[in-house]
């Protein structure tokens, strides 16, 4: 290819096609990234929920030791 002002149609269209395609690699990487972000912190949520339940005894009660 040469110069931008010099392009031929064909190198034009193929310029296009690659600029295209990395725009859309980017596009996919972003969604991916706000996928697990979204993902994280959800399971940060869960994580901490069940941090405050175990502190307050809510979700894990304590059995006697010689209990049958």
């Amino acid at each position: 290819m040469g110069r931008p002002e010099n392009l031929t149609s064909e190198d034009f269209h193929a310029f296009a096609n690659v600029t295209q395609r990395i725009l859309w690699q980017g596009v996919v990487a972003v969604r991916r990234a706000r996928s697990s972000i979204a993902d994280s912190r959800r399971l940060c949520e869960e994580t901490r929920e069940l941090l405050a339940a175990l502190r307050d005894d809510r979700l894990f009660r304590r059995r006697p030791l010689n209990a049958h």
